[in-house]
């Protein structure tokens, strides 16, 4: 079935077509490519090679520079992806590449502007696959199930209770955790965006650092001492495997099941954009929208991470975290 591509022309757009050329001798797009990388001292890509011969296809010749304007890009991102059949983000590859060709023209005094459309105006933005996250079900299910590796099955859950990334995880420390006003925090500058984050750690999170701590598993002052990421990729798809789950489940997928467990069970998206320190809330409300209604068990999984109530304050004290 052919892909329509539904595309606005400029309104701009000159009726009559205005000569576009600087110097008198024409040039094709092919030369111009080789003047190109003898310039930059490179050989011809095979996104180069790639974009000549679908121009060539598309209008049955080589291609001069003063036939390439907006009408043009118009039809050969049409052309690309209803007749070639590529796929929009291949024929965006295409089309900046064309229009760093058209640039290098203007810079070598062959066209006075270049001619091209923003590139977002031809190629129709795809669709973001939904992403994976676990159901408060599926997380009891991992709980239950053995993992390749234990240190790898608690830093995941750990996450899942906390919304740390594997970035987090792996460079935790216990000086990391602290006890204030009977609560214990983690407090830690995020790797990736270093801005500190302030989670209070529920009865779940504190029950794994527990489980680290008696199993002796932690590697002095650095909580998870994780494996390699090629390793712990491998633990987490058989042991996903393990429990019945049919999702390819990693860091980022434990992250997201932090914020869609924690706003079904009732806590404020502003608040859980904050625990996960999001620069901007509506990054999480993207994940919010992903909550389907049959997850709000979750309720049972999640306790009020602000108000412990006291038998876990008196849980809390078997853990000696103050450092």
């Amino acid at each position: 079935m052919q892909r329509n591509l539904n595309l606005q022309r400029h309104a701009a757009m000159p009726a009559t077509r205005q000569r576009n050329t600087c110097k008198r001798t024409q040039i094709s797009v092919q030369k111009l490519v080789e003047l190109r990388q003898i310039k930059i001292k490179s050989h011809t890509s095979e996104v180069d090679l790639s974009l000549m011969k679908h121009l060539k296809n598309f209008s049955g010749k080589d291609i001069n520079i003063e036939d390439v304007d907006a009408d043009f890009c118009y039809r050969f991102a049409q052309y690309l992806i209803n007749n070639a059949l590529i796929k929009p983000s291949s024929a965006k590859t295409y089309l900046q590449k064309l229009h760093a060709i058209m640039q290098e023209a203007v810079s070598m005094n062959y066209m006075a502007y270049n001619p091209m459309p923003q590139i977002s105006k031809l190629v129709p933005k795809t669709p973001s696959k939904e992403k994976d996250y676990l159901s408060a079900e599926e997380v009891k299910r991992l709980h239950k199930t053995e993992c390749p590796h234990i240190i790898t099955k608690l830093a995941f859950l750990f996450s899942c209770y906390t919304g740390l990334r594997l970035s987090d995880i792996e460079t935790l420390k216990w000086s990391d955790i602290q006890k204030q006003n009977n609560l214990y925090m983690l407090i830690k500058t995020q790797v990736k965006t270093s801005t500190e984050v302030r989670i209070p750690l529920s009865k779940q999170a504190l029950e794994i650092l527990d489980n680290v701590r008696y199993k002796k598993l932690s590697n002095g002052e650095v909580v998870f001492p994780m494996y390699s990421r090629t390793t712990t990729a491998a633990d987490l798809k058989a042991w996903a495997k393990s429990a019945g789950i049919n999702k390819h489940i990693t860091f980022h997928v434990s992250r997201i099941s932090f914020v869609t467990l924690s706003i079904a069970a009732g806590i404020n998206i502003y608040v859980v954009s904050k625990l996960c320190g999001h620069s901007n809330v509506k990054t999480t409300q993207i994940y919010a929208r992903m909550i389907d209604r049959t997850y709000i068990d979750a309720v049972a999984l999640f306790e009020n991470i602000f108000e412990q109530k006291q038998k876990n304050i008196k849980k809390a004290k078997k853990f000696n975290l103050i450092l």
